[in-house]
């Protein structure tokens, strides 16, 4: 028997087995494509607004640590590129 079949039909409160699709795309994107990858972000940015509690706060001291990390590679990248740094 396939995983994705079910056993029988007594269960019928739990709603079958299907994979996350976003509304925006209707259907998945191959994760390796800009189509994928903003289909990630948006399901990162759904996971996070569910948090709460110390997991939120965790959660946004590290999303503001990865926003500094990559503006402080541009702003090294750009004054590289001018020899400023």
């Amino acid at each position: 028997m396939r995983v994705d079949e079910r056993w029988d039909g007594d269960d019928e409160d739990e709603p079958a087995h299907r994979p996350y699709v976003d509304g925006a795309w209707g259907r998945t994107a191959n994760p390796n494509t800009a189509d994928g990858e903003l289909q990630n972000l948006a399901a990162f940015g759904a996971g996070l607004s569910r948090l709460s509690g110390p997991q939120r706060t965790a959660a946004r001291i590290v999303v503001w640590a990865l926003l500094f990390g990559v503006a402080a590679t541009v702003l090294i990248g750009v004054l590289s590129i001018f020899r400023l740094w």
